[in-house]
């Protein structure tokens, strides 16, 4: 099952910047015991192009043996090379993860034709369920709902998570998407209009600060409890705006911890908020602290 709440969890490192596998299996456990349908691993939120080849299996197992519920684990192969997404997808695979979430090649631009063959590489290297992310403002080009729709019916890739930022572009995906085809919504403030519309379910961010507000409101949309999706769309939108009150991603880490005690760990060049930046993000998140408390 593709749908449902995703979580794109960061990933937590010591005070000497190496990966800490203790604080990522705690975290990893408390977003999952909330209720989390998936738990995705490396993702944009979890810093991958900071973690080394090296230090990926360290990580994967950490989480992934942290499972708890229902929940399962995707795992992030974004790489600028089709070779090395190709290692990281069979790491992944070896490591237990259920599903791939792969970012088009990025920096250098690939022609459409060899961003389709990247993909299908990522197909034929793995017996797991394989979704794009469609990620402009990071990767730097958007993937054309064309395309999408060619290697969906080629059955190459399973779904795609959208996080351009706009409805009209989950719309363009859906629009010609074969069925069965997953599509969950990663704009924290289009989850409701994105599933009425037809997307499965959403990838949200701000999700790893109140989880269960996440799920709530997933469950709502899917449900179609129109007006208690509306109502929980516009709070998970305004604590999307106290997450993006400062530095991406050190902020969700630090709203995490400010919510339900959760572990923090940085890596440079992200390091933990400065105290005028834990003010600036306080004055946006704790006047919603009312609001959030039934799902803390």
């Amino acid at each position: 099952m593709l749908g449902g709440l995703a979580v794109p969890v960061p990933t937590l490192f010591t005070e000497e910047g190496a990966i800490d596998p203790g604080r990522t299996g705690q975290f990893v456990r408390a977003i999952a015991s909330a209720g989390a349908d998936h738990v995705l691993l490396l993702s944009t939120v979890g810093e991958f192009p900071l973690v080394e080849e090296s230090e990926r299996r360290l990580l994967l197992e950490a989480g992934i043996e942290s499972l708890a519920g229902k929940a399962d684990a995707w795992v992030g192969v974004a790489a600028p090379s089709t070779r090395l997404a190709v290692r990281y997808a069979q790491s992944a695979e070896e490591r237990g993860a259920a599903a791939l979430v792969a970012v088009p090649p990025y920096y250098l631009h690939p022609t459409p034709a060899a961003v389709a063959q990247h993909y299908r590489a990522l197909r034929e290297s793995t017996k797991l369920p394989l979704l794009a992310s469609n990620v402009p403002t990071f990767v730097g080009y958007a993937l054309a709902p064309e395309l999408v729709h060619r290697l969906a019916r080629e059955r190459v890739l399973d779904g795609l998570t959208d996080v351009a930022g706009f409805l009209a572009s989950i719309e363009a995906i859906l629009r010609g998407a074969p069925e069965g085809f997953a599509v969950l919504a990663g704009e924290d403030s289009l989850v409701a209009e994105a599933i009425e519309k037809g997307a499965g379910g959403a990838a949200l961010e701000t999700a790893n600060v109140v989880p269960k507000l996440g799920l709530a409101l997933v469950r709502a949309a899917v449900a179609h409890e129109t007006a208690r999706a509306a109502e929980l769309q516009l709070l998970v939108a305004r604590l999307a705006e106290a997450v993006r009150a400062g530095p991406f991603p050190s902020t969700t880490k630090f709203l995490a911890t400010c919510a339900w005690g959760a572990p923090a760990g940085y890596r440079a060049p992200y390091p933990a908020l400065t105290p005028e930046e834990e003010r600036v993000a306080l004055a946006a998140f704790d006047p919603l602290r009312p609001l959030l408390r039934p799902f803390l």
